[in-house]
């Protein structure tokens, strides 16, 4: 399982909470974590998926994709931001 409860703990918008329930949720189905498959599932609207993914980089709970068809990548969370 990647989903981690420490997520909840550390203040996180509504948005970027679901943002990363959506990555740990393909994760665990091994689908591709690729901007174009969370995009086809997110449900909000684009500037908002975008901030949420910035704020999850920014924390250190996911590493973004160089390009659109990379994948994103959870990181453990021994390193995420508070």
């Amino acid at each position: 399982m990647h989903m981690d409860q420490k997520i909840f703990t550390l203040g996180l918008p509504t948005e970027t909470v679901s943002c990363y329930l959506l990555l740990a949720g393909l994760a665990d189905q091994e689908l591709p974590l690729t901007r174009p498959e969370v995009t086809r599932l997110w449900t909000g609207d684009g500037p908002g998926l975008d901030a949420a993914l910035e704020e999850l980089e920014r924390r250190g709970i996911i590493a973004a994709a160089k390009a659109a068809e990379e994948p994103l990548r959870l990181l453990p969370p021994e390193v995420w931001r508070d």
